[in-house]
């Protein structure tokens, strides 16, 4: 996946009101509950609650939950935290400000090409024990594995990853590393944007 420069990195923040020093973390899937969102949201606020971490949390995708998730996210205030980006043609665009990329879903997850997308780009993953996300992420070494369906859990460990350089840092190498050693483009290059028209569009 194609890096962007810092000049179009910044203009794709200002597309969604993000700041230059603000942490970007996102999850890209269809907008349906077992995709988890409302966990995402429920932890995006805990992160937000705690006033010590300047970040924007990103929802991208459609789906037959869009409007209820919004309302939800509306009912608590976040409108300026929690972005839905709705459908996105490029989702290189979305991942190239990404600094965590979120999977919590709890149902029909195969291997996710986001996710594979994201670790070319060196993107640590925090990803539920469900499906084939642990044949992608392994715990502590490019992304971090949670249980299904746990707010509390996705938040500590977004938590983590905000405040400990380090062990970001080495799960970012990690990404880089596991993605050039197990993954090519050349096996997934074919599927992958019809697979990202499919999952966006709902």
């Amino acid at each position: 996946m194609k890096k962007y420069s810092g000049e179009e990195i910044s203009n794709i923040k200002q597309k969604y009101n993000i700041s230059k020093d603000e942490h970007v973390i996102a999850i890209i899937a269809r907008l349906e509950k077992i995709k988890g969102q409302d966990y995402f949201i429920d932890a995006a606020k805990k992160i937000i609650d705690t006033g010590k971490f300047d970040v924007k949390f990103l929802i991208a995708g459609t789906g037959s939950e869009e409007e209820r998730l919004k309302e939800k996210v509306k009912s608590i205030g976040l409108e300026e935290k929690i972005i839905f980006t709705g459908f996105v043609e490029n989702i290189s665009q979305i991942l190239n400000i990404v600094d965590i990329q979120v999977n919590s879903s709890y149902g029909t997850e195969a291997t996710s090409l986001s996710l594979l997308e994201g670790m070319s780009l060196g993107i640590p993953a925090i990803v539920t024990n469900y499906g084939g996300n642990t044949g992608v992420i392994q715990d502590g070494i490019n992304g971090m594995v949670i249980p299904i369906k746990n707010a509390n859990a996705l938040a500590e460990k977004i938590e983590y990853l905000l405040t400990n350089k380090n062990a970001y840092n080495e799960m970012k190498d990690g990404a880089l590393k596991i993605y050039k050693e197990k993954f090519t483009a050349d096996l997934y290059a074919n599927n992958i944007q019809n697979y990202y028209k499919k999952i966006l569009k709902g």
